[in-house]
């Protein structure tokens, strides 16, 4: 039997690299990947949405954004050669999918995105800090991995 995938929104990503409320149920996450008891999954867009968080920090005087930024990328480089990761491209059919959640939810489209690319990767869960997502992410069947 194959490993569970988890899919990781920004909001969860975020987690790993900026200490957070949070924080430890994602450093769980990546412990149980680190352990080959599931594999972890997000989107090239959600990896360029965490630099952007990222640097909202670093204007705070919080961090250093490029510094943080290359703690992920390393990191992420690593799980994926292990097979621990998979970052999924964004592909055109996920952006045009969107729009349908767009207009349904009222949602971003980072936020459809990520949605959509949870259920095409068949994802066994997904983990979200944002509660409206959350309850969107419900809506539209997907099991969610509450932190």
């Amino acid at each position: 039997m194959s490993q569970p995938k988890v899919y990781l929104d920004t909001s969860a990503l975020v987690k790993r690299y900026v200490e957070e409320e949070g924080s430890e149920k994602i450093d769980s996450l990546f412990d149980k990947a680190y352990r080959d008891e599931l594999i972890l999954v997000t989107s090239q867009w959600n990896i360029a949405e965490a630099s952007v968080v990222f640097d909202k920090y670093e204007r705070r005087a919080l961090l250093n954004a490029v510094d943080t930024f290359n703690l992920l990328q390393n990191e992420m480089e690593t799980m994926v050669r292990m097979g621990l990761f998979r970052i999924i491209p964004l592909f055109g059919n996920i952006v045009a999918e969107s729009i349908r959640l767009i207009f349904t939810y009222h949602i971003y489209v980072a936020d459809a995105v990520q949605i959509l690319t949870c259920q095409q990767e068949r994802c066994d869960q997904f983990v979200t800090f944002d509660k409206k997502l959350r309850e969107i992410a419900k809506s539209e069947k997907l099991n969610i991995l509450d932190p």
